[in-house]
């Protein structure tokens, strides 16, 4: 029998990250529109990528939790269940966004954005092979971001993460595995610093070219984002040795911590390229507590926001194309002051919409592949 598993809090803590996702996007598309907007805040120019970032420390933290309890049932943890569980969830949206953004949305004219997004027609081959590889996040580099289809970068990653996960917690015990996040990556941050440092070299620039040296440190630094899945994935260890009279459970504790990220978050600092990886350790401690509601200073776990968070999935991949569409009708009418109103509204009912008639019918399929399941 399928045993029942519920993480109080992450549903909501989606949800945020959800529509502050949302809000990042909608300003960006206004900018590149021509229309007022903030997007030139470091705040709202980062919120977008760091609320992918803590989508990314939330699917290590539940996917590595959710092996651990499979791997101690009877049966153990089966690596082909789990593959079939996560396409059943991640490819039936991915390849609609993908068919919407490829073959139908571009034929409106009318709808068409310039820099930074590209024309999907152009390197069509190119474009198609790389996403039907799960590559979004190296197309959007070497390409260029398609309009409705730039979100995907993430889930490309997500994808490659859960192709050797399960066998890594598989074989490993949970000191092995902490040793195997703490090596991974202190070397991935020092090849980070070694490319950052080479795209400053001049020798090295004359050699090979200071595009292709910045594409490399891009796509190391942002678009590679397995430290922040195993940030994730090591909090959920830490979650399974620790007792609730830890220090860092204490409330002061916590206020601390929610105060430190709020400041971080808001000022926009960069850590000279390096906050990805101190908002995730944040996102990780902020998490551990949330999950453990006996100690937690808030609670978040309410039925509104549960179900907001469920339906996540479908706000991250539809919303840019909700907001592309308001933004431009809006703008014919001069009725801009009433867009994240509209926006909010169609993202949610289009997002239920899909949860409820499409959706559903996957997870449904996942449920007879699955031992372990989230609540």
């Amino acid at each position: 029998m399928e045993k029942k598993i519920h993480f109080a809090n992450l549903n909501t803590l989606r949800f945020i990250a959800a529509f502050l996702v949302v809000i990042a996007h909608t300003e960006q598309i206004k900018m590149a529109k021509g229309l007022s907007n903030i997007y030139d805040i470091p705040f709202v120019e980062i919120m977008g990528s760091l609320s992918v970032d803590l989508f990314f420390v939330l699917s290590g933290f539940l996917i590595t939790s959710l092996l651990f309890i499979e791997k101690e049932t009877p049966s153990g943890i089966s690596i082909k269940k789990f593959i079939i569980r996560r396409l059943l969830r991640i490819w039936p949206l991915y390849f609609i966004i993908m068919l919407l953004g490829f073959f139908i949305l571009p034929q409106f004219q009318n709808l068409k954005i310039g820099p930074p997004f590209v024309d999907v027609n152009e390197s069509f081959t190119a474009n198609v092979i790389l996403y039907v590889l799960f590559l979004p996040h190296i197309q959007s580099i070497i390409i260029g971001p398609i309009l409705y289809c730039v979100q995907a970068w993430s889930i490309g990653i997500e994808e490659q993460f859960y192709i050797f996960w399960p066998f890594v917690v598989k074989k490993f015990n949970k000191r092995k595995i902490v040793y195997f996040i703490l090596v991974f990556i202190t070397s991935y941050l020092f090849l980070c610093l070694l490319i950052s440092l080479a795209t400053r070299n001049q020798n090295l620039i004359d050699k090979f070219s200071l595009t292709t040296l910045e594409n490399i440190n891009i796509i190391f630094r942002h678009r590679l984002k397995f430290d922040c899945l195993l940030i994730g994935a090591l909090f959920a260890v830490v979650n399974t040795k620790i007792k609730d009279e830890y220090f860092i459970f204490n409330k002061y504790f916590q206020i601390f911590i929610y105060l430190l990220e709020g400041v971080l978050l808001f000022s926009g600092y960069d850590f000279h390229g390096f906050f990805w990886e101190v908002h995730a350790v944040l996102y990780g401690f902020i998490i551990l507590n949330l999950v453990r509601t006996n100690t937690s200073v808030i609670n978040i776990d309410y039925p509104i926001f549960d179900y907001l968070g469920k339906i996540s999935y479908g706000v991250y991949m539809y919303h840019i194309i909700i907001i592309n569409l308001a933004i431009t009708l809006l703008q014919k009418y001069d009725l801009l002051v009433i867009a994240y109103p509209i926006i909010f509204i169609f993202v949610i009912l289009i997002s239920s919409f899909s949860y409820r008639f499409i959706e559903s019918y996957f997870l449904t399929k996942k449920k007879d592949f699955s031992v372990i399941s989230t609540g």
